[in-house]
């Protein structure tokens, strides 16, 4: 089950959780700044983390921002570059365009 959380200490802070019951699997979280969405928090094991990032630029997506930026430590940005969200810098310029590809994602 995944679960979007409003942040208490920080409004503009959207969370997502994927959860078992009662324990948090894994995390995710960002803000948006402008037109553009910056991922800052990413907390799971590997096979969470494609499902996770899915999730929350697509709620990014269905509310009408199309940018994203990654400010996560630099073993995050290799998992997500291997995951191919972005290739060299750790940004989306169109997040409908990388869901128009598909699953493949390539």
């Amino acid at each position: 089950m995944i679960e979007i959380l409003q942040n208490k200490e920080n409004l503009d802070k959207i969370e997502f959780n994927a959860c078992d019951g009662e324990e948090v699997l894994g995390s995710i979280a960002g803000v948006l700044e402008g037109e553009e969405f910056v991922v800052d928090e990413l907390d799971c094991e590997d096979f969470f983390t494609d499902g996770l990032v899915r999730a929350i630029l697509n709620l990014m997506s269905l509310h009408g921002i199309d940018k994203a930026r990654f400010e996560l430590p630099e073993s995050d940005i290799e998992r997500l570059r291997k995951l191919r969200f972005f290739s060299d810098k750790p940004k989306m310029e169109s997040i409908n365009a990388f869901f128009d590809k598909g699953c493949k994602n390539e």
